[in-house]
Parts: C-alpha cells; sequence; structure tokens
C-alpha cells in the first residue's frame, strides 16, 4: 500500500510533478496519481538517468493543478533535483557561492520557498499537512566519497524532516528519537484520523515523540556498492547514541562524541557492536538475488535506475569492502569528468582500465558503452552495453534500448528488433523509435509511420518522439508534412516548457532545404548547432548549402568546424562521406585518414 494509493481510495485527488528521469511515470509511480508529470529533454550523449530539470520549471506544472484542487482534499507530490551534481546554480545564487553544493542548496531553499508561498496565495498553506524532506545527503568527500549511494556514514542519511501541521499546531516541537523516512505514512494518517494499514512500516512521529529517545534502533542500507560496483553491500543500525555499519570490515561510532565519525570503536566498544549488530538481524536483508516471484518489484526497481550486478547466495564476506577501494571509485569518477570535458578518448582509456581492474563495475560498462557508441565503435560499444547487461538480475530497458541503436546502426536488425520488443513494457516511446528507425533501414516506410505515429501516440509523449514522425516524412519525401510534425513537437515543448529540443532545428532544415528554401533552411541548421554544439549533422547540412553556393572556403570551414566541435570517427566519416556526395573524393581521403586516427587513439 502507498500513501497516495490509501489517500486516493478516501476521495483524494492526487498530483505529482518530479524533476528526474529516474522517477518518471514508467517506473510504477505514475500509476499511482491522478496526474503526474514528468516531462524531460533528452539529449544523446548524456545517460538517460541524468535527466531533469531545474525545480522552478516543475512548480510550473505543480502550481496550477493545486490551484484546480484547492478546494477539495489532494495529496500533492512535489520533487526537485536541484543538489545534484553538476553543481550549476543559477544567479544570484552563483555569484555567492560558485558552482558549488552550497550553491544547489540555496537554489532548493528558495524553490520550496517560493512554491510555500505560492501555497500561501492559493489558500491552501494554513489548513494542509506540508511535509519537507530528502533522500539522501552528499558525502563531499568525509569519508573519500564525493556523492552518495556507496557509504552509509551520517553525511548521507542524515536528511532533513520538516512537518507542518494545519493551523500551524505543535509548531516548534521536536522528536528526540531516531525516526526514518518510513515514518512519514503513518504520520500523515495519525494526523488525518486514519487507520495504518498493518503492513506499513514505520511509527507516526507523534508516538515517536511520545516514546522518547531511549530504545527505538533506525536501519540503513546500501546495495549500491553491490549492485553498480560488484563490491560489498552495507547495513547500518543506529540508535539515539551509537551508528553500526556492518560490512567486510563492521565499524562503531559515537555520534554524541564523535559526530563526524572519524573514530572507529569496533574494536574497543565490542558490547555495543554485539547489541547493535543483533539488533541488525532482526531486519530483513535486501542483498540476497529475488526469487522469482520478485521479479515485478525487481523490474520496477530497475526502471529507477538503480539496479546492476547482483551475485548468486552468500552474504558478501568474499567481496570487497568498499572503503578499501575508493582508488577504484576516483578512477571512475575521473572518467566522468574527462567526459563532460570532451576529452573522450581519455576517458574511454581511464574506462577501460577501471573495468579490466574491477569487472564487477556496473555504471564503468554502462559509460564506456556509451562513450565507444558516440566515438563511432560500435561494435566495441555492444560489448559494453552487453556487460553491463550480463551484470544484471533484470533486463534493464533503457541499457538494451541503448544497445538496440547500436545493434541499428552495425546492421543487426534482427537483435535490435529483439531489444525494442523486449522493452516495451517500460519504454513503450522509446521502443517504438527504435522499431521506426529499424524499418526506415530497411526500407518499409509503411512500418515506419506505423511505429512512429505509436511512437507520438503514447502517453504524455515527448518531443522526441513525435520527431521520429518528421524523419519518416522526410524519408518518404513529404517536406511540408514533415514541417506540420515538427510544429506540433516544437507545441509540445513549449507547453511541457522544455527549451531547445535536439535535432528539431536540424529537421527543420532539412524539410526547408528540401523546399529549396536555403536561407530558411541555413537559419534553422544554425539554430541547432547554437543549441547543440556537438551535433555534427547540422554543420554537414550547411556545408552542403555552402557548395550550392559555390562557397568553397565556406565548405571546408562547416566541415572543420563540426569536426573541432565533436572531434569523434563518426564525425571525421560524416565530413568524408559529405565530401564524397559532392564529388570531392580526394578531398575527402583527409578526413577519412583522420577517422582512422582517431578510432586507433579511442581503441589504444
Amino acid at each position: 500500500m502507498s500513501l497516495p494509493r490509501l489517500l486516493r481510495q478516501r476521495g483524494y485527488a492526487t498530483g505529482a510533478a518530479v524533476s528526474s528521469y529516474v522517477l518518471r511515470s514508467e517506473t510504477g509511480l505514475g500509476a499511482l496519481f491522478d496526474f503526474y508529470e514528468d516531462s524531460f529533454g533528452t539529449i544523446p550523449g548524456v545517460q538517460s538517468v541524468n535527466y531533469q530539470r531545474s525545480g522552478d520549471k516543475t512548480a510550473a506544472f505543480a502550481e496550477p493543478w493545486i490551484g484546480e484542487h484547492a478546494g477539495k482534499p489532494f495529496f500533492f507530490l512535489f520533487h526537485i533535483y536541484e543538489p545534484h551534481v553538476p553543481y550549476d546554480p543559477p544567479e544570484p545564487f552563483r555569484s555567492r557561492y560558485g558552482a558549488t553544493y552550497d550553491g544547489e542548496v540555496a537554489t532548493s531553499d528558495a524553490i520550496v520557498g517560493a512554491f510555500l508561498d505560492s501555497m500561501k496565495k492559493l489558500g491552501v498553506y494554513d489548513r494542509a499537512i506540508v511535509i519537507v524532506t530528502s533522500d539522501h545527503g552528499e558525502g563531499l568527500g568525509q569519508h573519500g566519497e564525493q556523492q552518495h549511494s556507496i557509504f552509509l556514514y551520517r553525511e548521507a542519511i542524515r536528511v532533513p524532516l520538516l512537518v507542518k501541521l494545519p493551523a500551524n499546531s505543535g509548531a516548534g516541537s521536536r522528536v528526540a528519537a531516531p525516526v526514518q523516512l518510513s515514518d512519514i505514512f503513518p504520520t500523515v494518517t495519525a494526523a488525518l484520523g486514519l487507520p495504518t494499514p498493518k503492513e506499513v512500516s514505520g511509527t507516526s512521529l507523534f508516538a515517536a515523540g511520545a516514546t522518547g529517545a531511549a530504545g527505538r534502533v533506525i536501519y540503513g542500507e546500501t546495495l549500491f556498492p553491490r549492485l553498480q560496483l560488484g563490491w560489498s553491500d552495507l547495513h547500518s543500525a543506529l540508535d539515539a547514541r551509537y551508528h553500526y555499519i556492518h560490512g567486510p570490515r563492521p565499524e562503531l561510532y559515537d555520534m554524541v562524541a564523535d559526530p563526524r565519525e572519524e573514530h572507529d570503536l569496533a574494536k574497543s566498544d565490542p558490547a555495543t557492536v554485539s547489541r547493535l549488530a543483533r539488533e541488525l538481524y532482526r531486519f530483513p536483508k535486501g542483498s540476497a538475488k529475488p526469487a522469482s516471484v520478485d521479479q515485478e518489484t525487481m523490474r520496477r526497481l530497475s526502471s529507477l535506475g538503480y539496479l546492476g550486478t547482483l551475485r548468486d547466495g552468500g552474504n558478501g564476506a568474499d567481496l570487497l569492502n568498499p572503503a578499501d577501494n575508493l582508488p577504484a571509485l576516483r578512477r571512475m569518477e575521473e572518467a566522468w569528468h574527462l567526459a563532460s570535458e570532451g576529452q573522450v578518448p581519455r576517458a574511454i582509456e581511464v574506462l577501460r582500465s577501471s573495468v579490466r581492474e574491477n569487472p564487477g563495475m556496473f555504471d564503468a560498462w554502462v559509460k564506456l558503452g556509451e562513450l565507444l557508441s558516440e566515438s563511432g565503435l560500435d561494435e566495441e560499444a555492444a560489448a559494453s552495453y552487453r556487460q553491463a547487461l550480463d551484470r544484471s538480475p533484470v533486463f534493464l530497458p533503457d541499457i538494451s534500448i541503448a544497445l538496440g541503436f547500436v545493434e541499428l546502426r552495425r546492421r543487426r536488425f534482427d537483435e535490435a528488433e529483439r531489444l525494442a520488443r523486449a522493452s516495451f513494457a517500460t519504454l513503450p516511446s522509446k521502443a517504438h523509435e527504435l522499431l521506426a528507425g529499424l524499418a526506415l533501414a530497411r526500407g518499409n516506410l509503411a512500418a515506419a509511420e506505423s511505429e512512429a505515429q505509436a511512437a507520438a501516440a503514447s502517453r504524455n509523449p515527448q518531443p522526441s518522439a513525435i520527431l521520429v514522425l518528421a524523419e519518416v516524412k522526410l524519408r518518404a519525401g513529404e517536406p511540408a508534412e514533415a514541417l506540420r510534425v515538427i510544429e506540433k513537437a516544437q507545441a509540445v515543448s513549449r507547453e511541457k516548457r522544455l527549451g531547445a529540443i535536439y535535432n528539431l532545428e536540424f529537421l527543420r532544415g532539412d524539410a526547408l532545404a528540401r523546399m529549396d528554401r536555403l536561407e530558411d533552411a541555413e537559419a534553422a541548421f544554425r539554430a541547432e548547432i547554437a543549441a547543440f554544439p556537438a551535433h555534427a549533422q547540422p554543420y554537414a547540412s550547411l556545408a552542403v548549402i555552402r557548395f550550392m553556393k559555390g562557397d568553397r572556403p565556406g565548405l571546408d570551414r562547416q566541415l572543420n568546424e563540426m569536426v573541432r566541435a565533436n572531434p569523434s570517427p563518426r564525425s571525421y566519416l560524416l565530413a568524408a562521406s559529405t565530401l564524397d556526395s559532392l564529388g570531392e573524393k580526394e578531398r575527402a581521403v583527409a578526413f577519412r585518414n583522420r577517422s582512422k586516427a582517431s578510432s586507433h587513439e579511442a581503441r589504444r
């Protein structure tokens, strides 16, 4: 039972607006709500799990819905994602804090404050229960982890939990006992005078406050090291004073005397270790491989982007201790940084080294596949994606779709189709996009149009799905119809406040060029480049226009700009094929040789 489902059964309207792709509707969350807004722009070369939007854009969807339902009982989930990398706060917070975590937190405070102000203007704030919390903190290097997920130290697991009751009842009260996020459900039901379902864990904060701080033990776990990196999972138990972390090397900290958890007492205080270890074993362990009856739950968890390698059986004693593998983690983080700086060959080199030394590093395999795919090394990209999939206990649709597009480029059509059809349950729109591309590659325009229509007709379609139909119309020689579809995609983008959409202006330019509207086409291609400088195709199209106008220096300039903006083997090959198509065979040779050199560098 979930809180939105319970309240929905009691006559509440339920809505949500989220700011991260990992909470998209297809994870199963959308089905819990009457209204669920999860629009995200998609950009090739950015792992889908990192798609996000600013909290103020999310609020722009939340506030109208709340205004429409202000006169009746409702439940709304408002989710923001600001305090995550990359740290890129807007002004005035950037000038005040720089590109830092503090700047992101200050931005979050401002967004939440503005949202609560809007609730007051709508007249719902005073009579509402408002809960502000977070799912995790951030390591910031305190114990060697810059972000979160790997360790269970307090900087990661201690989060704010603020509850405002109607008419500010109980304002200023504090609960001294340790509490946990699972306490939110029974706290809400208690405040509303509703029975709490028996299967719900947690304790109402009203009850937690009454029982005092003495006896309660809070459980914590992180399966991320095991699932994503092939290391040991960690589990913890804490009371009002002590925090015990169970792993290959158990740790114990006195949080009162040592709040930064810098002095491990596991060897000097075995009695407390033994007591909290006994408490820990009262909680269910989440590290065993799921039975077949649990596969649906695992599928939904995988769609959140958090499941990777999971080994059979055992208690994790044979797995590596995360704290002893920080150098490997830092190498992987170095690869992420190099890739973000455009140093793709170097990032590939670091990731290859990482997976050789730690083949269980699921995230490293995924990133390596992504970078190899960007570089035009599709055979190796496919192998890396398959290594990632082999380390997962369940079918991972995002990675499978990415692999499907690689297999499409490799002309392994049957395998691409298998991957697309296997992904329908969780990513129907992307599966139809892949099938549309496959039909185009096979020369079946009718099937391509059918699949493109299905992608555009999926629930809450994104502009990228609609644009697939524009590509089909262009291939069918219907540029005017393609323009109509492009305008529809742009209207959806405006409605969803998504900003620039990858490939939209390029497709517009392509349609206009086919209608001999070269000046308008050139403007569209330049708009695509301004928004997405690494998109190679519009440079090549501009080069063709320059050639058609007799501007040979302009032709060379555009192609050289293209490979400077995206110096990958695929870009060099595109430059060569563009020159080939224009009859410039000799000049194409230089770019083809540069492609070979770039491929060799990436393969080293």
